[in-house]
Order: structure tokens, then sequence, then C-alpha cells
């Protein structure tokens, strides 16, 4: 079963390779004079990923000894083959191509729990008024398994919406700006992204149907993922990642820091001023002083998978998550310090 699974982990597609090409610098470890070289990605652009951006930016990396690349890997599986495989040893993805991973006999867990929450709004053509409208339409995802195909399970469910029974059709059309173009292409009914990249879409006359974070359902959709074996084999580099990250956090929850947090938003996200704003506002009820991965949330995740891949049965939640870094800081009160 694990021979199977990595022999896939090495058939990375060359978009990976694409991605990452800008990146083979920082891949093997190194240094930079007292600075130790490290890749760290991202499968997503929305506005959690200020969790690494802010540290970039405002030199916390490199206040913890790291000479950190921040880099792009589309969508969540080509970011977990790539954790898995070594190319980029931590990044941020979600716990169901986490799962899938592991279900498939890779290694890889889950450390600190970026997003804990359902964070998508509902967007559809403009004739479309409510979920319910769904059945016999097209519904965009980034892949099957993925965090946005567990969101869209989710909200169907939630409205009593059978997708077999319901007719409705899922298409994976990549990431979250990509399913946004195709709705404004026409080419989809619906699907559902991050209020901080809805963009052009708030601007037109398409159907927000609302924002899945009021179902209250706990969710990851991001985390940060790494392997067991690395963060066994470097657990330096590891510490300093999580107290970068927590050192972020609390960076972004200083209201004294809004201007700040909001030009990286800018620059990041692309967007103008106003849409910056309240791509800030969105984000301070995402971020956790203390981020550990949601167990329900997990458990849920493999109930989820479990029904279309029999492996992910023999997974347990437990499995998926090691907080010992997260705990023990929490523990000598590192967190806490940073809010004093």
């Amino acid at each position: 079963m694990k021979g199977r699974f990595l022999r896939r982990m090495s058939q990375v597609s060359l978009m990976v390779l694409v991605v990452l090409a800008g990146a083979v610098g920082g891949l093997r470890s190194g240094s930079t004079g007292t600075l130790t070289k490290v890749t760290i990605g991202h499968s997503n652009i929305r506005n959690e990923i200020a969790a690494l951006w802010v540290p970039e930016r405002q030199g916390i990396f490199r206040k913890y000894g790291l000479d950190a690349e921040i880099v792009l890997v589309e969508g969540g599986r080509l970011m977990i083959q790539a954790i898995v495989s070594g190319t980029v040893p931590s990044g941020f993805t979600g716990a169901t191509t986490v799962a899938s991973a592991v279900a498939g006999g890779a290694d890889a867990v889950m450390i600190l729990g970026i997003t804990n929450q359902l964070s998508y709004d509902i967007w559809a053509k403009p004739e479309i008024k409510s979920p319910q409208d769904f059945k016999g339409k097209s519904l965009a995802i980034s892949s099957f398994g993925s965090s946005s195909h567990l969101a869209t399970f989710l909200l169907l469910k939630h409205f009593g919406i059978d997708p077999v029974r319901d007719r409705v059709t899922l298409l994976t059309l990549g990431n979250e700006t990509q399913r946004a173009q195709a709705l404004l292409a026409g080419r989809i009914d619906g699907t559902l992204i991050d209020h901080s990249v809805a963009g052009r879409l708030q601007e037109g006359k398409y159907s927000f149907l609302g924002d899945m974070g009021q179902l209250g359902v706990p969710f990851i959709n991001n985390a940060l993922v790494s392997t067991r074996s690395y963060v066994r084999q470097n657990p330096q580099i590891a510490e300093a990642i999580v107290k970068s990250i927590l050192e972020a956090n609390a960076f972004i929850l200083n209201p004294a820091n809004k201007e700040m947090v909001t030009k990286i938003l800018t620059r990041y996200l692309r967007l103008d001023v106003k849409k910056a704003e309240e791509a800030y506002k969105d984000l301070l009820p995402k971020v956790e002083k203390k981020p550990y991965p949601n167990m329900t949330a997990t458990t849920a995740t493999l109930e989820f998978l479990s029904a279309t891949n029999p492996k992910v049965k023999e997974v347990r939640a437990e499995q998926l998550i090691d907080v010992s870094i997260l705990r023990r800081l929490d523990q000598e009160g590192f967190i806490d310090h940073l809010y004093r």
C-alpha cells in the first residue's frame, strides 16, 4: 500500500516542477550566515496565507533563524505530494489531502490548524437565488477529495440535496480564482470561494447565497502540514516555523498593525485598498492565538472520505495530528507572552 502511494508521489506532474523551478535553491538545508534555508508552501491564495506572508515581510522567520522561501503549489493534492516527497518539507493544505495521503500509506501530519472553520462564501449565477436551486446544476470544486469538495458536500447535505438523486454535477476546475473566473464566464452554475478572493463577483450581478462560516461546522481548510520524519529529523527548523507562525498570528491580531497587515494583503492578493481592508476584517475571526487542529473536524473529514475510499476507514484522527511542538510552547508560556 505504501509503495503504491509513494510511486504516485514520484510521478509529480510538470506543474509542480514548473511552480517550484524558482524555489530549487531553497530546497536543500543550508545556511546564509546564521540562517537555515527552508521552503514552505501553500496550496491556495486567500487571506489566511498571511500567516506566511507576514513573517516573510516582517522578518519574523529571520528572527527565528530561518531564510524562508514561500512558494505556491497549486492545489491540495500537488501540495501534499510535494510535502511527502520532501520537495517542499512543509506547507499549508487541508485535512482532506492529509487524510488521503495517510490512508495511502504516506507520512503526513498536521502540526497547526491554520483555519479551523468553514470560510467559504456561496456564489452562483444571477438566476440562482437559493442553494436549493443547485438541483440539476453544476458546481465547481478544486479536485475530488479536496477541501472544497468536502465543503460542497457539507453545503448540499445541509440543504437536503443529494448529488446523485438531484443530479448535481461536480466539476474539478482548480483553485478559487480559477473557479471564480469559470463562474464569470458562465461555464458553471456555482462554486464556493473565500470572501477575500471574491473580487469581481462582488462587483457584478452574481448571487451571493451566504457565508458557510455561519453554519458553525468544524472544518480544517488550511493546516501547517509536514511529515513526522521531517519533524523528527529537523526539530529546530520545525519549531522555528511554528514559532514564526504563532508570532505572525499575534502580529495580525494586534490592532496597531492593521495598516501593515492590510498592505501585505494588498500586495499578495492584488487588491485595491478597499478590498484589502475587507480582506483584513474577514481574516481576523479566522486567526487563532493557539491554533490546535480541530479534532472534531478531523473526524468528520475521515467520515466523509471513507464513503468513497475504504482505506480511510482504517485511519484514526490521532494519526493525522501532532501538536507536540505547539503544546510544549503553549505550556512554556511562549504563546501567552506574545500577547502581553
